[in-house]
């Protein structure tokens, strides 16, 4: 596909690229019933599933056995499942072609960016910047996330589309100086926008949230 406009893709993981919630969710239920309990309400979208102090912190707060690095490895056999069944990274590949080497900003930590990363390289995705809150000390909504992103690259940061899940917290890339793109095809925890959005990441998606927001700079 020919690039028709001047925009590149930046863009959330979870959520966004991957139901990381309902991966979770569905995880920590299959524990609860090899427990033998019922599982109690998942309400951790802030969890970070990488980090074996947290996973193994849930797991007593809700009276669940199992070896934390064991959950997580079990969670990122699915992640990866799911990245490759529903072709996440030959997506990501081809808007790297179409439209500029790509990016990331995720609320995440490092051992979560290592494990993403290590699967981007495997997969042979060109990109150029992926920041994640653990190592700037801020998540989002605090727009340093967006502005640490942008040191690593030459372009304006006009020219960054930003697509993200949770309003709330991805909008903020507006107050970097980047565009906004709503992705409402997973979990949003109860946000919404009027503006430009899509249902999720896809070529003729992008192109046509990219085309949206140039005729909206037109009018402005």
């Amino acid at each position: 596909m020919k690039k028709s406009v001047d925009k590149i893709s930046v863009f959330d993981i979870g959520d966004t690229l991957i139901p990381c919630y309902r991966l979770q969710e569905k995880l920590f239920r299959d524990i609860a019933r090899e427990n033998g309990v019922e599982q109690p309400d998942f309400v951790k979208p802030t969890l970070k599933i990488y980090n074996v102090p947290e996973v193994d912190r849930y797991l007593k707060e809700n009276n669940l056995e199992a070896d934390a690095g064991k959950v997580i490895e079990r969670y990122e056999k699915r992640e990866e499942q799911f990245l490759r069944s529903n072709g996440v990274f030959s997506f990501l590949r081809e808007c790297s072609k179409n439209y500029g080497e790509i990016g990331f900003i995720s609320d995440n930590s490092i051992k979560g960016k290592n494990w993403f990363r290590k699967l981007l390289e495997h997969e042979k995705v060109s990109y150029k910047g992926f920041t994640v809150s653990e190592e700037v000390g801020v998540e989002k909504p605090n727009p340093k996330i967006f502005k640490e992103f942008l040191k690593e690259r030459e372009e304006s940061a006009e020219q960054f589309v930003y697509f993200g899940n949770n309003v709330k917290r991805d909008r903020a890339a507006e107050k970097a100086g980047m565009n906004f793109v709503w992705v409402k095809g997973y979990n949003t925890f109860n946000t919404s926008y009027s503006g430009v959005s899509i249902i999720k990441p896809s070529i003729e998606s992008i192109e046509t949230a990219f085309e949206k927001l140039e005729r909206v700079e037109k009018k402005v």
